[in-house]
């Protein structure tokens, strides 16, 4: 298999390639999976076809190659120790560079130039404008002040209504014109005299019902006596 002889053939470019990807440094941790996709990765990169199981040969034949050469100490079956000194992690950062100098912000060289042979002329000063106090003064022409009656007073416009009244005014003049009471029902139609209605022809074994007596307006009626009926007598053939 060409992949498998180039990975053992060219150690040291497979494991700089892996640290790109994964944190590999000297005495750090390696776990086979890392191995097995970094190769894969190895190989698609370099436009070459290499599936999840050819990937898997490969980095076992390359584990091999470097317990043999103890790169490698194993941990257990899926996890080792890598022992290269040349991957060792830098114990102090690498300085920062430091930052140019920010120019300072000003004018051009020309405009500077400019300014220093022409200095700025003192521009001359007024003096303050004294303006008269201002004095209150009628306007010429203007109108008389206008009289108006005191508040209460009801004035009558020319050819207008007549001024409101009070309440009170209003109430004494309606009193004062109020009409006359009309005559009551009583004086006008008085209570007719009594008109003697006949007695209307009694049955034999009726009661006897006297005639209703006249009684004054706001007086009780009395009530009749009660009677007993007169028994029937023999019917007629």
């Amino acid at each position: 298999m060409k992949q498998l002889e180039y990975v053992l053939a060219n150690e040291t470019e497979v494991l700089t390639f892996l640290k790109s990807k994964y944190p590999l440094y000297h005495l750090s941790n390696v776990f086979f999976r890392d191995i097995q996709y970094g190769i894969q990765t190895f190989f698609f990169r370099k436009k070459m076809s290499v599936g999840y199981t050819e990937a898997e040969k490969i980095a076992r034949a390359f584990v091999a190659q470097l317990e043999k050469k103890k790169t490698l100490n194993p941990i257990d079956q899926q996890s080792w120790v890598l022992n290269h000194p040349e991957f060792r992690k830098p114990s102090v950062a690498p300085a920062v560079p430091p930052k140019p100098a920010a120019k300072p912000v000003g004018t051009a060289p020309a405009v500077q130039g400019a300014a220093a042979a022409t200095p700025a002329a003192t521009k001359p000063s007024l003096p303050p404008i004294n303006r008269p106090a201002a004095v209150a003064s009628p306007k010429p022409g203007g109108l008389p002040p206008l009289s108006r009656p005191a508040a209460g007073t009801a004035t009558a416009k020319p050819g207008g209504l007549p001024p409101l009244k009070s309440a009170a005014t209003a109430k004494a003049s309606t009193q004062s014109t109020a009409p006359t009471e009309a005559p009551t029902l009583a004086a006008v139609n008085p209570t007719p005299a009594t008109i003697p209605v006949p007695d209307p022809p009694k049955a034999e074994g009726s009661p006897v019902i006297q005639a209703a007596s006249s009684v004054a307006p706001g007086e009780k009626k009395p009530l009749p006596p009660l009677q007993r009926a007169t028994p029937a007598g023999p019917k007629k053939a």
